[in-house]
Parts: structure tokens; sequence; C-alpha cells
């Protein structure tokens, strides 16, 4: 009778035992149970905006829920991404991060409440250059009409862009010092509100990321002067490089890295289905055709790359910072 009790116990015990270790191994596994969040720290209509949706499209059958997508613009940037700083490490708040902006914001002001070390990178995605561009109706057909222009009345020329302290302006100040120009910076909540006002005649030009541009500068209501890269723009072929069209080298300091990262300290079983379902539809084939349709330059690089990328990045935006001061 005993020893029949005794193996029951035990027989008892082992079945919970078996029950317990799959449902410990299924919860690593159930993540997640909701639509996840993505902060955007720009406007809806920019360059990170737009990539952003994209990729939350076609994401969700890789990530198994929605992927929403939740603009947070303001302070060029700074407010989005302390939003993704402060957010609970659980895995339903990820976000997008824009180099050089991310270091920007906290190399030129005081007082910033978050730090790199707040994040942990996901992966990378795109890869996006600066450009030059000016309403179709412009006076100024060329470069070199805008460049005059600008020579003949410094500190006149209204050329706007996502800012204050945003790359947008970084590319600016550097092309101003390589150039000997004096522009007048006007800032914007975004790629997409620069674009607007250069439309609505608000500024002369102004200096989006090439992606937002795309669109309008093929339906012919934008006109590209020179993109800020060592090489054309793949989608805008026609356009020039600004040392074609000026003979300086202007570094190409001001194209957005653009990439996911997500708070410190979440789970790494968790973290681990968010960079599967990353890398997954970084090699989705819909994906990579809807993006080469809309002109979105992709360059992927895995947490790992990501992640070291930013330590070389960190000290070479560092070196551009007086700049801006």
């Amino acid at each position: 009778m005993i020893r029949r009790s005794k193996l029951a116990v035990f027989a008892l015990a082992a079945s919970v035992a078996a029950a317990l270790l799959p449902l410990s191994i299924a919860g690593a596994t159930e993540f997640p149970k909701k639509p996840v969040g993505m902060i955007v720290a720009y406007s809806p209509g920019g360059g990170t905006d737009t990539a952003a949706r994209v990729i939350a499209k076609y994401v969700q059958p890789h990530l198994g829920q929605r992927l929403i997508i939740q603009n947070k613009p303001g302070a060029g940037g700074q407010i989005g991404f302390t939003a993704l700083a402060k957010a609970k490490n659980d895995g339903y708040k990820i976000g997008f991060i824009n180099i050089p902006s991310i270091f920007m914001v906290k190399m030129l002001r005081d007082n910033v409440p978050y730090e790199m070390s707040d994040f942990e990178a996901i992966a990378n995605i795109q890869l996006d250059p600066v450009v030059l561009v000016v309403k179709e109706d412009s006076p100024y057909k060329t470069f070199k009409d805008f460049l005059a222009a600008a020579k003949k009345d410094p500190g006149k020329v209204n050329v706007g862009g996502d800012g204050p302290q945003s790359n947008n302006q970084l590319q600016v100040v550097v092309a101003e010092k390589a150039l000997t120009v004096d522009f007048n910076f006007v800032p914007f909540n975004g790629s997409g509100p620069a674009i607007t006002a250069t439309l609505g005649d608000q500024v002369v030009a102004s200096v989006p990321s090439a992606s937002s541009a795309t669109s309008h500068i093929k339906n012919g209501r934008l006109r590209a002067l020179a993109v800020f890269s060592d090489k054309r723009y793949a989608y805008l072929p026609d356009v020039p490089t600004i040392k074609e069209v000026s003979g300086v080298d202007v570094p190409g300091i001001g194209a957005s890295m653009r990439g996911v990262a997500v708070p410190k300290g979440m789970p790494e079983d968790v973290k681990a289905v968010i960079k599967n379902a990353f890398q997954k539809v970084m090699k989705d084939p819909a994906f990579i055709a809807h993006a080469e349709k809309m002109g979105l330059p992709l360059h992927y690089m895995n947490a790992d790359d990501f992640s070291a990328y930013l330590s070389e990045a960190a000290t070479s935006i560092e070196g551009y910072i007086p700049l801006l001061k």
C-alpha cells in the first residue's frame, strides 16, 4: 500500500513536471499576444515615417501581430527617442532610431533625458542620403544657379529641413563650410513638412532625405539639384552628386541611417522574436519589391553589426558637432 502510494506520488510529480516544462517553453514563444507599437520620432510623410509604414505592412506575418506606427515628432527627434528610451521593455514598444540625429541631440543639448545605453540594437534598415530640392517652377534650374544666388545674398536664401540640430541641418552647415557660402536654415518637424513648405513657397529650397523626396521629384513637383553622396542615388540616377555640380568634396554626413531599437533590458527570448521578424522581412521578396518601387534605399545590418556601427558613428559625428554650436 505504502509502495503504491509512493509510486502514485512520483507519477503525479513527474506528470506535473512534464506539463510545466512545455508551458515554460511555450511562454517564450507566445510573444507577441497583441499588436506592437513602433515609435517614429518624426512627423507623417517624411522619409522615416514612410519607411516605417512600409516595413510595418510586411513584417506582420513574420512578427505574428500588427506593427502600429506611433509618430512622436518634435525637438529634432528628442521627443520620440526619449519616449522609446523610457518605454516598458516587454517587447510591445519598439522604435526607429536615426543616425546621426540621435547622437546630435545628445551631444548638442543639456539635460537630454536619454543615454545611448538606454537602447539595444535590433537591425538597421536603411541608408538614406540628403538631397537638395527646389520647386519645379523655381528660377534655380541648376545647383550653380542656386549657389550663385546664395553667395550674392549671404544668409538670405532660405533652406528648409528637419530640425533644429538634425541630420539635415548638419548637412547644411558642413556644405556651407566646404562651399564657403551662408544659407538660412529653417527648421521643420521632419522632411515631410519641409517639402510641403517648399511646395508652398515658404522656403526656396529644402534638404529632405532622398526617399521622402523621390515621389515628388518623379511626378514633377520638385526638382533635385544635387544629392549629398559619393555616388548617385540609385532611385534618382539623373540627379548629380554634390561633387559633380560643385567640384568640391562635401561629406555626406547628413545621410540618415534608420534602424530598429528597443528599450534596454528586454528579455532575450522576446528580443529574439523581434530580431528574427526583421531579419526575415528584409529578405521578403514582396517587401523588397515594394521598397524598390517606392525608392526606399535598404541597407540591412543585423543586431551585432548595427551595434558596432553605432559605436563607431558616435566618434565620427562628434567631430562635426562644433559646426552647429
